[in-house]
């Protein structure tokens, strides 16, 4: 089993035909096809503010770093999309190696296949007829290969029989979901997703190709206590993809996949998922699934993240997000009112951090001494520490926490190198 195998590249043409302008928020006012930005040789002064960014070399040093890993891991990535339905960072991540991509409905699963993606798994059940008909339609697509999860006889039932209405011919492709006790979907112990994969085996509409979780719910921080529950699920999920092999479950023409791994732990999903077990004629693919190791951030992965405590920087994530907003007042000693808000920012895993000031001649100096209080739908309250120099209409450059809620509130983002040269705009599809 090759954990590599190359990837086409996305059909980007009608993406970069999009035009934006000063309707598109952070965009600049005259028009300028998304394929056309890096010629322009625009600046960060000519975005609006606020604007979300996204730093060149961070993205690319993040892809190499999780790329090699894998290689190092023996396991395959298929990235969550979800994190920033952009098909331009897509684009970057399949051609650095990810087998495919995750999807978390089949809303998501229909962008990502109109733009060529080949392999598309949808980490979730699919219940309503909706999505079961998109799914049913797909299997007359040869170049999709297409798999969604259940986690109960009723999620098989369900699917079963909107497969069965499509009138089209084939097997969907499932994976059985092991859960844990207070987590979210998933059969709740081996025993019963076992239970959930002989029904799926039993049924001409619906193939079993594997096993999937997700341990992020099991504890969210490295502490050591949080790393033995996770290991202790995990090994449950190896367990069961074991039992599913024994009983014969899997067609011996077919590849097994094994699935886990999010941002946060997926070191210990390819530790625990590639230990031995019973030989498969079609191979075992085991695949890891992180969404925010593209991105990283300042807050919630930064200090979660398992290549954290790497002391050389080359080992480690390096944030890309960066939001920038000017001061709009300075109404009282000790307080910053700052153009950003929660339209514009993720605010559900910890507040923007500020990291530099960029004064009205283009000098930076750090932002030490201010510190982002809460967060209203366009303003960012900020306390200023006696002796911290601030001035109206003054930049500020701001670190952001957990990029699953930063890239929804923006339609396009542009690129910067080291220079703040707009090198790119990437696109979003929420």
């Amino acid at each position: 089993m090759n954990p590599f195998e190359a990837h086409p590249p996305l059909a980007l043409d009608d993406v970069l035909a999009n035009v934006v302008d000063g309707r598109t928020k952070g965009m600049p006012a005259h028009e300028v096809a998304l394929g056309d930005v890096p010629a322009r040789g625009l600046s960060l002064a000519d975005l609006s503010f606020p604007v979300m960014s996204l730093r060149s070399s961070a993205l690319e040093h993040n892809v190499a770093l999780t790329a090699d890993y894998c290689r190092r891991a023996g396991v395959s990535l298929a990235p969550h999309g979800k994190t920033t339905m952009s098909p331009q960072l897509w684009d970057r991540q399949l051609r650095a190696g990810a087998w495919g991509l995750t999807a978390a409905s089949a809303q998501q699963a229909q962008v990502m296949r109109g733009v060529g993606v080949r392999r598309v798994m949808i980490a979730n059940e699919l219940v309503d007829l909706g999505s079961i008909r998109w799914a049913a339609a797909c299997l007359e697509d040869p170049d999709l290969e297409l798999w969604s999860w259940v986690d109960s006889p009723d999620a098989v039932s369900l699917l079963e029989a909107g497969m069965r209405g499509s009138g089209v011919g084939g097997a969907h492709r499932v994976l059985i979901e092991l859960g844990h006790p207070g987590g979210r979907t998933g059969a709740r112990s081996v025993a019963d997703a076992i239970e959930v994969a002989a029904s799926v085996a039993a049924s001409p509409v619906l193939e079993l190709r594997g096993v999937a979780g997700y341990e992020g719910t099991v504890c969210a921080e490295r502490r050591p206590e949080c790393l033995d529950a996770v290991r202790r699920y995990l090994g449950d999920l190896h367990a069961l993809s074991v039992a599913v092999l024994l009983e014969g479950f899997i067609d011996e023409r077919h590849e097994m996949l094994v699935t886990a791994g999010g941002s946060t732990f997926f070191d210990l999903a390819a530790e625990a998922l590639t230990q031995p077990r019973p030989e498969h004629a079609g191979g075992v693919r085991v695949v890891i699934r992180p969404g925010c190791t593209l991105t990283h951030d300042h807050g919630f992965y930064a200090q979660r993240s398992p290549f954290a405590a790497v002391d050389d920087p080359a080992g480690r994530f390096h944030p890309a997000l960066e939001l920038w907003a000017a001061v709009s007042s300075l109404p009282e000693p000790g307080l910053a009112i700052v153009g950003f808000g929660r339209r514009d920012t993720s605010f559900d895993q910890g507040l923007p951090v500020p990291i530099s000031i960029q004064g009205g001649d283009g000098t930076r100096r750090d932002a030490r001494g201010i510190t982002v209080d809460r967060v209203v739908d366009q303003h960012a309250f900020c306390r200023v520490d006696e002796g911290a120099d601030l001035a109206v209409g003054e930049v500020i450059r701001f670190g952001v926490s957990h990029p699953c809620t930063a890239f929804d509130k923006w339609r396009v983002m542009p690129v910067l190198d080291d220079d703040d040269v707009v090198v790119e705009a990437v696109a979003t599809y929420f």
